[in-house]
């Protein structure tokens, strides 16, 4: 869903509804608290969308925020009032800490989207947990560093699990690719499918018992691998799907007391904390891959783009351009050649076969300009910078041609390579 192509009301609700859905399942994978919960997954929600939605647009997105903390407090029978400072603490924290990376120029795209949202999801934390854990502390008397570690931890997990799947979905270019062709598709397929098998084999039941001590903290990055693959097959987006449903998988699972992480632990909200840490590195590991993979795309087509108006405009001029290996006398050409002489590629692939279409009388003057080869003339002249010549066409007309190209020597003299341009004239 592209949130930022809806109206900004209609935009806005859809945030909060992601923010209280979000908070519920945070609150029933969360289990029994003391102070603060392990699991907050709102606070991707928060950061995706202060990231995603222009400055205009936060009161809005705070006011929904904060409508959708008191309807979870309404269904969790909580004090309206803390529901009330806690949407403040975490809401703020989150516009404060995009608007510090806005602040500072970071791009919100590319490979700077990770850098961005890895630094505002750690001053978020910080910022977040500082409060938190002051009131705790002031109000409950906590311990002011347990409430600051897990509240901090599961605010920036949170961030790195489901601030990636909005963003993939929504308008960054890091996520966005030129699509998916049928064998990627397929195999991109029975890689999803793979990690969910995978992710419930692994996380569901005592992994003691099944695989013995140690081994299920293993074949852990099993689905690790199948998510990977999933991003390079279908891109950005359905690896952040992948991310997603290992999240739900584990979390899920982990909730439950099985899975590696959970059956050598003796707390239960550590073992959370931990499955999140997983859950967090892959989603990086994801998000740097399909950056990757569509920064390169990008540049490739770029690279395509340009090259289809280049050979246009030669086409249109009637021009071509060439380079030369002097070892092998290969010859590169750019601009049609089929076009401009009825001859194809492979028979115009070399300087030896270029020389037989041309004229005798032109023949020994452009191998001495390719080639270096003296001409035998009274005087040896150096070869023009331009020089006319024919050339037969495949249908038997003769082209005149004009070159401009010359040898391109390295440090020490010797010719490394040759370039030029031919201007296709006249047809006699």
């Amino acid at each position: 869903m592209r949130f930022h192509r809806l109206s900004t009301p209609v935009a806005t609700i859809l945030w909060g509804v992601l923010y209280l859905v979000a908070a519920i399942v945070s609150h029933r994978l969360n289990g029994p608290v003391d102070m603060t919960g392990y699991i907050w997954l709102p606070a991707g929600v928060t950061m995706a969308a202060f990231m995603l939605r222009p400055y205009r647009e936060w009161p809005g997105l705070g006011a929904a925020f904060a409508v959708a903390q008191l309807a979870l407090a309404a269904i969790e029978h909580t004090n309206p009032a803390h529901a009330m400072l806690f949407a403040l603490d975490e809401v703020g924290s989150s516009a404060l800490a995009v608007a510090l990376i806005r602040l500072m120029g970071v791009p919100l795209e590319g490979l700077y989207f990770l850098r961005a949202m890895l630094t505002a999801g750690a001053i978020s934390g910080i910022v977040g947990a500082l409060f938190g854990a002051a009131w705790f502390a002031w109000s409950q008397g906590g311990s002011f560093g347990h409430v600051f570690r897990v509240w901090g931890a599961s605010d920036f997990l949170g961030v790195l699990i489901v601030t990636p799947v909005l963003a993939a979905w929504s308008r960054f270019r890091a996520f966005r690719s030129g699509g998916t062709d049928r064998t990627d598709f397929l195999l991109g397929l029975v890689a999803f499918i793979a990690l969910a098998v995978s992710s419930y084999v692994v996380f569901d039941g005592n992994s003691a018992d099944k695989f013995g001590d140690g081994i299920g903290f293993a074949l852990t990055y099993v689905p690790l691998f199948f998510a990977v693959v999933v991003a390079l097959l279908w891109g950005g987006r359905g690896g952040s799907v992948a991310v997603l449903l290992l999240a739900l998988v584990a979390l899920t699972q982990t909730a439950e007391g099985d899975g590696p992480f959970a059956v050598l632990d003796r707390h239960y909200g550590q073992s959370l904390l931990e499955t999140q840490l997983y859950l967090g590195v892959a989603a990086l590991l994801v998000l740097l891959v399909s950056a990757l993979k569509t920064t390169r795309e990008q540049l490739h087509e770029q690279s395509a783009h340009w090259q289809n108006r280049v050979e246009l405009a030669l086409a249109a001029s009637s021009q071509l351009v060439y380079t030369i290996d002097p070892a092998s006398g290969r010859i590169d050409w750019g601009g049609d050649v089929t076009l401009a002489f009825g001859h194809d590629a492979q028979t115009m692939a070399s300087v030896s076969t270029v020389l037989q279409l041309v004229h005798p009388d032109d023949r020994a003057g452009l191998s001495a300009r390719w080639l270096g080869t003296p001409v035998f003339d009274d005087e040896a002249v150096p070869p023009a910078r331009r020089q006319t010549l024919r050339l037969t066409a495949r249908d038997g007309t003769l082209h005149t041609v004009v070159d401009t190209g010359g040898p391109l020597t390295d440090a020490v003299g010797n010719t490394a390579l040759v370039a030029g341009t031919w201007s296709v004239e006249t047809a006699l």
